[in-house]
């Protein structure tokens, strides 16, 4: 199991015993004063004495049974107004975020109202109106701590917004209290938990200050803050009757912030494992060395081996694929290269040398100023990889100012930069938004901003998984040139094959944490020697293979059209003054199948979601079963909802990584078949957890617990939960191995003839079409440039666009004899 952090766990203990002590005396503390705390027991600003340990204040009263009667208002009252101000303010921050528009207009400039007045004035103000005494400073105190939590439960829930499962639930019809409360609230709580306990030092501070200014308790009535305001006069006489109050107060926000900080400590990367006793036989001129790298996972069962003592070396100027099934362990060893291991990993044995520095051991300081200087990274999800309120330029900008490249150098460097991942210099592009881009775009602004100032060493996370063939086979092709060009070494996880036969100068295979084959790429691709060598390149040959022999099918005389389930006729669709769509029309019929390719950017994700009604700034009309769809989703009746579903790209973030299998799959079973109890419930779950080829027992995990194919089936399962007539895929293959990718191909294709659901299948690889058959069309420029039978365009294209599509199609090397690849610990 993990080792924890034992200073840590010391100092929570510590700190928590002292906050217990402290709110236990407080609440408890008019139990045990000795004396009534108005009452008169001796001289005003008596000395300590037996019958008075801590003397006496102004009015002659027992300052001890003063101080135990004095905190127990202070600590209900600071809990009573966090409570009310989280309430309002969650709901608030939470609603405007998911809402936009007006809404978040009016809740952010009541914010900013509130927070442009200086907190002092603001209490007053608000005493005033509410009056004083208690309730007034609770009332007060509330609305002094609102905007501070209205601004980050916002922003908050605008980071969970941008996850799939988000949108699948919006897509289905759920309301905006489910998507709240069940979809983002308990994605939240680890933010919301640490923000609270920092507003209740806040509340405990505005509160004390106001008894300090008189505006809460009155006289007689005892309390810590009214103690410091009536004694203060008499400090030179009695000191304790303001020293104890003070200390008090000081000594609960003092253990509130320390229990906080060890309740929420910074993350500390799992860099834990020995160093290697001594030097080993190694290339000298290895910019990047892996050598016996263990890393496990913790988990409920005890630690899980990840990667298994991975040896791995890369010079500049080579570029080096890691390939392997699900789960392998890729993306824990390309972050590895940089120091970096995910939360519940643990760095057992072996070391990462980056530059000649072993990164695993680096504080964190170092380990940035290492990365910083000669390292570039690109992760797989092109909307997690550009901060959102960042320009492009401002974003690649962010990444020179960081690693010292002066001001004036930057705006050179910057469309140098873009201009080498094919994406436009102009001003317009440079100041757009990340959601003002495809994914394709924000996977290459990523990539750009990984470039800009010329790594030793780059390591990239699918880099073209977002990205039309054309497009990668271009942006691949231009790596290859940068590393020929005395450029960085490259680290590549991949899953697509063929294109790797072109660039790579070498392939790794990956099998359960294992380094099991590696050696020039052409001979790895021709003739692997591992087991799962052999599984990944038959996969991608059959897929080939496959997409060959539909180019080639005769084409038959076409039958009579059946109704279409599916009508599209003029559809156009904007974002502010762009147009992303213009004139788009189609049909699909039920079980019909229609593939939809073309370059990034081109508006197929924008296809996608004004067919889903979430896109709503269009024209045109949408007709499902020969019924006009609504532009939104508020428009659309909760029939019209239930046959129209959405399967998310990205398998990673398309479940709500705090709900179970079942859970997420059970909640739209319940909305449309109500009379389910609960077993019948568990039962259609194992059901359909069986017809898109997973086991009962999955239904008890989470997101986290499985590989990328298995969390893209739940997500087919969840969609067909509504028994829709039409499933709109979008890359639903995009992140998946050619084992994986085919398995859900494959999958869906037997949707098709069993259940008769009807496919639209948004989609950048041309194998898929050419599996699921039915029609394809090519959009790009937010216009379908040609359509028609998949094998017809397949080999008899009449546009520009597809000729492109189809000459960026990779090739695996031939079989033929060559000399074994290297053998690696099989």
């Amino acid at each position: 199991m993990m080792v924890r952090n034992r200073p840590v766990e010391r100092r929570a203990i510590v700190a928590g015993s002292v906050l217990a002590a402290v709110i236990g005396l407080a609440l408890l503390g008019p139990l045990l004063a000795p004396h009534p705390p108005g009452e008169v027991v001796d001289m005003p600003y008596g000395p300590a004495r037996g019958a008075t340990p801590l003397g006496t204040d102004h009015l002659g009263a027992d300052v001890l049974s003063r101080l135990l009667a004095g905190g127990r208002t202070l600590v209900l009252l600071s809990l009573a107004a966090l409570g009310v101000a989280y309430l309002a303010g969650a709901t608030a921050g939470m609603l405007a975020a998911l809402r936009g528009g007006r809404t978040d207009t009016a809740v952010l400039r009541v914010t900013d109202v509130l927070l442009s007045m200086p907190g002092f004035l603001l209490l007053s103000v608000l005493v005033v109106a509410a009056g004083r005494g208690p309730a007034g400073v609770g009332v007060a105190t509330a609305v002094v701590l609102l905007p501070d939590i209205v601004r980050v439960v916002r922003a908050a829930t605008l980071q969970v917004l941008q996850h799939d499962y988000v949108e699948a639930a919006l897509a289905r019809g759920e309301s905006q209290r489910h998507v709240l409360v069940r979809e983002v609230l308990p994605n939240l709580a680890s933010v919301l938990a640490a923000d609270a306990g920092v507003r209740f030092v806040g509340a405990v501070f505005v509160i004390a200050t106001a008894g300090f200014l008189g505006y809460g308790a009155q006289p007689p009535a005892a309390d810590w803050g009214l103690m410091i305001l009536e004694n203060r006069d008499g400090l030179s006489l009695q000191p304790l009757a303001v020293a104890v109050p003070a200390a008090a107060v000081l000594l609960l926000l003092l253990s509130a912030n320390l229990l906080l900080d060890s309740a929420f400590p910074a993350r500390q990367p799992a860099r834990r494992g020995s160093r290697p006793a001594g030097g080993s036989a190694a290339d000298p001129d290895a910019v990047l060395r892996l050598r016996g790298l263990t890393v496990d996972a913790d988990t409920p069962d005890g630690p899980r081996t990840v990667l298994d003592g991975l040896d791995l070396e890369l010079r500049r100027g080579r570029l080096l694929a890691l390939v392997g099934p699900s789960g392998s362990g890729k993306t824990t060893a390309a972050l590895a290269a940089l120091g970096e291991l995910r939360p519940g990993l643990t760095h057992r044995a072996g070391e990462a040398v980056l530059a000649g520095h072993a990164v695993l051991h680096l504080q964190d300081r170092a380990l940035r100023r290492v990365r910083s200087r000669h390292a570039g990274y690109v992760p797989q999800d092109p909307r997690t990889s550009l901060a959102p309120m960042l320009r492009v330029a401002g974003h690649l900008g962010e990444y020179l100012r960081a690693r010292g490249v002066p001001r004036a150098a930057r705006p050179e460097l910057i469309r140098s930069a873009v201009r080498r991942v094919r994406l436009p210099d102009d001003d317009e592009f440079l100041r757009r938004h990340p959601h003002q881009l495809s994914g394709g775009q924000r996977q290459r602004v990523a990539l750009a901003a990984a470039l800009a100032h010329r790594p030793d060493v780059l390591v990239l996370d699918e880099p073209t998984s977002a990205l039309d063939q054309a497009t990668a086979s271009a942006l691949l092709a231009d790596l290859r040139q940068l590393c020929q060009d005395d450029g960085p070494a490259v680290l590549l996880v991949a899953h697509d094959l063929a294109q790797m036969a072109s660039i790579a100068d070498e392939v790794a295979v990956l099998d359960g944490g294992r380094l099991v084959e590696r050696g020039p790429a052409a001979q790895v691709l021709a003739h692997p020697q591992s087991a799962a060598g052999r599984r990944l390149v038959e996969a991608a040959r059959g897929a080939l293979v496959q997409d060959r022999a539909a180019a080639e099918l005769p084409q038959h005389a076409p039958e009579p059209p059946a109704r279409p389930v599916l009508a599209v006729r003029g559809l156009s669709a904007r974002r502010g003054d762009r147009t992303l769509l213009d004139g788009i029309a189609f049909d699909v019929e039920p079980g019909g199948c229609l593939s939809v390719v073309g370059p990034s950017g081109g508006g197929k994700t924008t296809l996608l979601r004004c067919l889903a009604g979430l896109h709503d700034d269009r024209a045109g009309d949408i007709e499902l079963d020969g019924v006009p769809l609504a532009r939104g989703l508020r428009g659309r009746s909760p029939e019209q909802l239930r046959r129209l579903q959405l399967v998310p790209q990205d398998p990673h973030s398309s479940l709500n990584p705090r709900h179970t299998v079942e859970r997420i799959i059970a909640r739209p079973l319940g909305r449309h078949r109500p009379e389910l109890d609960p077993a019948g419930l568990r039962a259609a779950v194992r059901e359909l957890l069986e017809r898109v080829g997973l086991d009962e027992e999955f239904a008890t995990r989470r997101s986290a617990q499985l590989s990328g194919g298995q969390r893209q089936r739940v997500a087919l399962a969840r969609a067909l939960a509504s028994g829709p007539a039409v499933l709109l895929c979008d890359e639903v293959t995009s992140a998946l191995d050619p084992p994986t990718a085919a398995t859900v191909v494959a999958l869906l294709a037997r949707l098709r003839d069993e259940l008769g659901v009807a496919l639209v299948v948004v989609t950048h690889d041309l194998t898929v079409p050419a599996r699921l058959g039915g029609r394809m069309a090519v959009l790009a420029d937010g216009r379908i440039k040609e359509a028609g039978p998949v094998g017809q365009l397949l080999t008899a294209s009449a546009d520009p666009t597809t000729e492109d599509l189809l000459l960026g199609v990779p090739g695996l090397p031939s079989p033929e004899p060559r000399r074994a690849a290297t053998r690696t610990r099989p």
